[in-house]
């Protein structure tokens, strides 16, 4: 495979073609120092196969909290301590040099700013997402900057990195300057694509200058801002060898801004390599490296793309979040091994509020790997004393519970009621756009069978069956079930969950009311209003409210049900559910929607029976996933993942 296939970049050789990505973990330090758990979380992607990694953005003024940090001398030994760990096992690593801009008002969330860090940008526009106007940074600030990136560039190089990168996508604050919707200025550094570039490449010389010609200078541009008025792929083209002239090696091709994060985290709701077409485009208007980036988990798709020529390199954030040796298990060929990213963005959710690291300390989550940001910490450790354990319920809170006791020794036993494992998930991956998902249930029954966990499908466990096979201890992951609702009507035949519509067990007519606007009424509706349905939400809240939704995730479901037609009543009552339609109160209004079909998509409700039936009944008992409280596949597998290293 040519993603394996060694690759220049400057002077710098670079093992194979798989790139980590840049991608903020929010898990060191307050002040960037660095620390041992971020140093384990590269160190485990250097192990499996990685040829060069970028680390997260590194802070250098003293703004961004949790960032690593270049901004003083006394960073330099910590760094120093990763990149050592991670030459030893091949791979090259570079540090991104960052200036947050209107992001720094996310990383400090819940902690108090101090006045001299504040905010700046090319121009006094707002940023709707953050909720932050920057102040215009003055021609002397630009230059003092210039300098903070060289000063930083040059600790990197003492630090032993083998390259750096400059960010200048994603709306951060020099990519501010290259987008005209950020850019009103009037100096030199406004105006023309030239003059909007000039900023990032005064940066690049002047790192350049400082570090020699030999060492490895990156540059990280969006190929489109994918917004009315920012930086266009003619713009990009036009730009890029701005960048090359100014001394970068490689240029990394990226999309969208703090507005159209969509664009910078690919959902499953894109297909596959939705923005390669910028890098292709880029590549041919330069003649150094180019790399690309956006859902290129699958690796007979990522290596086409280098074989097509449409970029150099691949970069890859999530997947190898989601599997730490994505590389050597692609290089030996165990594809059937790998644990794929399945786009759903939980990982961005955010992890930086105060409030959040005086409890579990900052960094990203994951929904398919558990051991993110805790490698060490989640070594297996076989157990002393082996103990007999029932694990009750067979979705994937059970299934990854099961594992993880097996390979620590315990005689352990999985029981599930239904013929299949993976609960609920098994209907969520029916909705085609989520169709990826299904590798979590096959990855998890793999690991289960690969370890001889016996499972026990067609089987409802009593307390009569616990008390009769002794178990020393009990993990109760029985899951969750659909919620009604309590209004007149609700019992008519025309009244289906959306479990139901998922599985194609029910018939949906043309005129369709979901009641609920949360995720699963979003994507139900979606889906519908696809199929050809007339299609309308009524929802007791405003869209997307309830439990945590990905602001990507939400905003893309939000566009497209504009788009397919569906009308949106939010903040509303549900009065009764009559024969051909739904009586509900908005805005201080009764209002009828004509239906052929209601569709209930108002949540689930713990199914918990049976932990209150074992109480007394087994000394060590656990309860974890849905049935403690309905939440996402995040927090079901995680709690499995802990509960079964404290057994």
């Amino acid at each position: 495979m040519k993603l394996f296939e060694p690759g220049m970049i400057g002077k710098m050789l670079v093992p194979n073609r798989i790139v980590m990505a840049s991608i903020g973990t929010h898990s060191l330090h307050f002040d960037g120092q660095m620390n041992e758990r971020t140093i384990d979380y590269y160190e485990a992607r250097a192990k499996g196969g990685t040829g060069l990694i970028i680390t997260s953005g590194a802070d250098v003024r003293g703004h961004m909290p949790h960032q690593p940090a270049l901004y003083d001398d006394r960073f330099i030994p910590g760094l120093n301590q990763l990149v050592k760990r991670v030459h030893q096992h091949g791979a090259k690593i570079a540090v991104q040099l960052s200036s947050g801009g209107v992001k720094e008002r996310f990383l400090w969330r819940g902690f108090e700013r101090p006045k001299e860090t504040e905010i700046l940008g090319a121009s006094v526009i707002p940023c709707v997402t953050f909720g932050v106007t920057p102040r215009a940074i003055t021609r002397e600030e630009i230059k003092e900057h210039i300098e903070d990136c060289a000063d930083g560039a040059w600790r990197a190089k003492q630090a032993g990195f083998d390259a750096v990168e400059v960010k200048g996508c994603h709306g951060y604050f020099l990519s501010g300057f290259l987008s005209r919707y950020q850019n009103r200025r009037t100096d030199e550094y406004g105006g023309s694509m030239e003059n909007r570039a000039r900023f990032a490449c005064e940066i690049i010389a002047r790192v350049r200058e400082k570090l020699g010609p030999d060492f490895p200078i990156l540059f990280r541009l969006n190929g489109s801002d994918f917004i009315e008025g920012g930086t266009t792929l003619e713009e990009a083209v036009l730009a890029a060898p701005l960048f090359v002239k100014a001394g970068a090696d490689c240029l990394s091709v990226s999309a969208g801004n703090q507005d159209t994060r969509e664009w910078r985290d690919l959902s499953y709701l894109f297909p596959d390599g939705a923005i390669v077409y910028l890098a292709e485009a880029i590549k041919k208007a330069v003649k150094v490296p180019v790399m690309t980036v956006g859902k290129l988990g699958n690796p007979i798709f990522a290596d086409s793309i280098l074989r097509d020529g449409k970029a150099d390199f691949i970069a890859l954030g999530r997947p190898l979040l989601a599997d730490p040796e994505w590389p050597v298990k692609v290089k030996e060929g165990r594809l059937a091994d790998l644990c794929h990213c399945i786009s759903c963005n939980n990982c961005r959710l955010g992890h930086t509020t105060k409030e959040l690291i005086d409890k579990k300390g900052a960094g990203l989550d994951c929904t398919v790997n558990p051991e993110l940001l805790r490698e060490k910490e989640f070594e297996i450790k076989p157990v002393s004393k082996p103990k007999k354990v029932m694990v009750i319920g067979g979705g994937l809170a059970g299934m990854e519970t099961a594992r993880v006791l097996k390979e620590r020794g315990h005689n352990v036993s999985l029981y599930e009621k239904s013929d299949r494992l993976g609960g609920l998930w098994n209907i969520v991956v029916r909705d085609a756009k989520k169709a990826s998902f299904a590798t979590v249930t096959d990855y998890l029954s793999r690991r289960l069978k690969r370890v001889g966990v016996p499972i026990f499908t067609n089987k409802e466990v009593t307390p009569e069956l616990v008390s009769k096979e002794k178990p020393d201890a009990v993990v109760v992951a029985t899951g969750a079930t659909p919620k009604s609702l309590d209004v007149p009507g609700i019992d008519r035949k025309n009244v289906l969950q959306a479990t139901d519509v998922l599985t194609g067990e029910a018939k949906v007519g043309q005129r369709v009311v979901v009641i609920g606007g949360r995720l699963v009424g979003m994507e139900i509706a979606l889906m519908l209003a696809e199929q050809g349905k007339n299609v309308s939400i009524v929802t007791r809240r405003g869209l997307g409210a309830g439990a945590p939704l990905e602001r990507n995730i939400f905003v893309v479901l939000r566009e497209r049900l504009m788009e397919g037609g569906v009308a949106i009543y939010a903040n509303s009552t549900i009065l009764e559910i009559a024969e051909k339609g739904v009586f509900f109160a908005w805005e201080k209004e009764l209002e009828f929607v004509p239906a052929d079909t209601i569709v209930l998509a108002v949540g689930l409700k713990p199914e918990n029976k049976l932990v209150d039936e074992l109480k007394g009944v087994v000394s060590e008992l656990y309860a974890i996933g849905d049935c403690v409280e309905p939440r996402d596949a995040l927090r079901a597998i995680n709690e499995g993942a802990e509960v079964a290293r404290k057994i």
